[in-house]
């Protein structure tokens, strides 16, 4: 038996959920504790499954349940386009410092035959190599931090908002 997962919320006012109509922050529309816990939900279920949210709203709120699906909508589709920009600037970055390492390895490992070519086998020529090598590894590294590890959180909240962004709205208004 398939379940989609279902993430509710428990509203007395509108202001729980969303920030003032004023706001200057008008693509991110959602508050903060209440983005953090619909995230902190959607994380814990499935995911490749679709999400569902269930809203149950006060009475007296009743005038503002159908700004509820698109504001969470829009506030998803902003922070997911958000996280595609850093996700771009990271590849790009990581891209281009990594070409930079490359030109800097090269460059250290001419320095490193040449000084194994000119200098006698002694301790120094040893150290000077050894400390080329190491050298090295250390230009490499952030360039490949970037390339192989920096970039998988950010596509996985991508993934996330994106199921956020589509995610089913269901508004139900408490009688009491």
């Amino acid at each position: 038996m398939n379940v989609t997962p279902e993430i509710k919320l428990q509203l007395q006012t509108i202001n729980e959920l969303l920030r003032s109509p004023g706001s200057l922050y008008r693509k991110r529309i959602l508050k903060a504790d209440a983005e953090e816990f619909i995230v902190e939900e959607a994380e814990a279920h499935p995911r490749k499954a679709a999400i569902n949210l269930k809203i149950y709203l006060a009475l007296s709120e009743v005038n503002h349940k159908d700004d509820l699906a698109p504001a969470i909508h829009n506030h998803f589709r902003y922070r997911r386009k958000q996280s595609q920009k850093k996700y771009q600037r990271i590849i790009q970055y990581g891209w281009k410092i990594f070409f930079i390492a490359l030109g800097l390895l090269a460059v250290i490992y001419t320095l490193t035959e040449i000084t194994f070519h000119l200098m006698p086998d002694n301790r120094l020529v040893l150290f000077f190599r050894e400390s080329f090598i190491i050298l090295g590894w250390v230009v490499l590294w952030r360039p490949l931090e970037l390339l192989l590890y920096d970039w998988y959180p950010i596509k996985t909240n991508i993934r996330l908002y994106n199921r956020l962004e589509h995610s089913n709205v269901e508004v139900v208004i408490n009688e009491s």
